[in-house]
């Protein structure tokens, strides 16, 4: 059973920090290191200077990037940048965005919620995680004592049951905040006080599964502070809640999109044999590429994914080679090589044969270089894949369709794991929008 709770926010005040659109950023793992310095650059609060703060030469355990990134959040308090809430409250969000051309609308509620054990109650993890990844955003969490960004879940309300109630304050109540972001996505915040709606979104929400969508780093370094902290006369009061945004399935404006893959770094002589090496589980179909030029053939090769999405086709980019690849896996080869090894539901997913038939088998990889964030890096955005290639900053790159919801509630369900940055919901949810403060 999910319990929902409200709580005592701490936001940053607009009569302080000015244009909100300048003190928030996205999620950490989604921030490259050129958009930290403009977020930095933005304005002198802006929250990437604690999610993303950053080491100095002669950092020690007094002194390091978390210390200086406690010692900021503890300032801004003191000087009135960031103000906790007197109530308690649930956060309703409103966030409209364009894609494609279209503009959508998807809402959103920010509360806390009880930490789980994966497998043994309602939340349900469906990726993979890095190990080093875990380890930073815990020891920023044991400096802060906070979560500076909302683990984002969905859960399935087909008829509108937990929303429906929200949505006439948004025609009878002006938003507290309403601001638009640097990527023209619009926001807008509500705080809900009344008791009663909490104890009626609370009782929906109990037996509902919440699936998390993005944060799973986060999630498990939530679990891993509870479960260190057991025991100690100084484990803050709210170590075992975490702080969640929470979004229908059913909601239009919830997007995935797909995120590809590049690898870093490959052996000359493995990526020369890959055509000869992939006939053995894959069809393959080639297009070739005059003048080296990976970007204008790369689009014509994703309309080819896109158009395959049903035959769960990959796009191959290999620098240097005088074509790219579409390859769709044989009939039964998952099957025939993985039956014992990997459920059903994984088995066909897009990103597990990647996993295991293009980085494993073809290849070469192993788990721990599966782990390394180093090795193989992710993008959502098809240019930036290709791009990646044509400069030689990776020699491969893999464009892939995304994940379908479908498959995500499959996977869930059934209690499995997906191979890890299997999606990419969109948008995302931001960090510094609210802190929940452990303590």
């Amino acid at each position: 059973m999910a319990k929902i709770l409200p709580f005592r926010g701490v936001l940053y005040n607009p009569d302080k920090v000015g244009d909100l659109g300048d003190v928030v950023a996205p999620p950490y793992d989604v921030i490259s290191e050129r958009q930290r310095e403009a977020f930095e650059l933005q304005h002198p609060n802006n929250i990437v200077r604690l999610i993303l703060s950053q080491p100095r030469p002669g950092d020690g355990e007094s002194e390091n990037k978390y210390t200086r990134a406690a010692a900021r959040f503890r300032k801004w308090q003191e000087e009135g940048a960031l103000v906790r809430d007197q109530d308690r409250c649930f956060y309703l969000t409103v966030m409209d965005y364009e894609d494609r051309g279209a503009w959508r609308r998807r809402f959103g509620l920010i509360a806390l919620v009880k930490l789980e054990e994966f497998g043994s109650g309602s939340i349900i993890p469906h990726e993979k995680t890095f190990s080093a990844t875990k380890m930073d955003r815990f020891r920023l969490t044991e400096a802060c004592r906070s979560n500076f960004s909302p683990i984002f879940s969905v859960f399935s309300d087909p008829g509108g049951t937990v929303f429906g109630p929200l949505r006439p304050r948004l025609e009878t109540a002006p938003p507290d905040f309403d601001f638009t972001d640097k990527s023209a996505c619009r926001h807008r915040l509500w705080r809900i006080t009344a008791e009663e709606v909490h104890a009626e979104v609370a009782a929906k929400l109990a037996d509902v599964p919440l699936y998390i969508a993005d944060g799973h780093h986060r999630y498990e370094t939530a679990l891993n502070y509870r479960n260190a902290m057991a025991g100690d006369a100084n484990k803050p009061k709210g170590a075992d809640h975490v702080m969640m945004y929470l979004s229908s399935m059913q909601d239009p404006g919830l997007i995935i999109r797909p995120v590809h893959r590049m690898l870093s770094s490959a052996p000359s002589n493995v990526l020369d044999g890959f055509v000869q090496k992939a006939d053995a589980y894959f069809h393959i179909e080639t297009v070739e590429v005059p003048d080296q030029d990976y970007v204008r053939i790369g689009k014509i090769l994703w309309e080819k994914v896109k158009a395959g999405a049903d035959q769960r086709a990959i796009g191959v980019v290999i620098s240097g080679h005088t074509h790219v690849y579409l390859i769709t896996v044989r009939e039964g080869a998952m099957q025939r090589l993985f039956s014992q090894e990997i459920p059903a539901p994984l088995r066909k997913l897009d990103v597990t044969i990647v996993t295991k038939l293009v980085f494993q088998k073809i290849l070469g990889l192993s788990d721990d270089e599966l782990d390394d964030e180093k090795r193989i890096l992710y993008t959502s955005r098809t240019e930036k894949a290709l791009e990646a290639v044509t400069s030689g900053r990776c020699p491969v790159a893999l464009l892939l369709n995304p994940t379908r919801l479908s498959d995500v509630e499959a996977v869930s369900n059934a209690r499995l794991i997906m191979p890890r940055k299997s999606t990419y919901f969109f948008p995302k949810v931001l960090s510094g929008l609210v802190i929940n403060k452990l303590d």
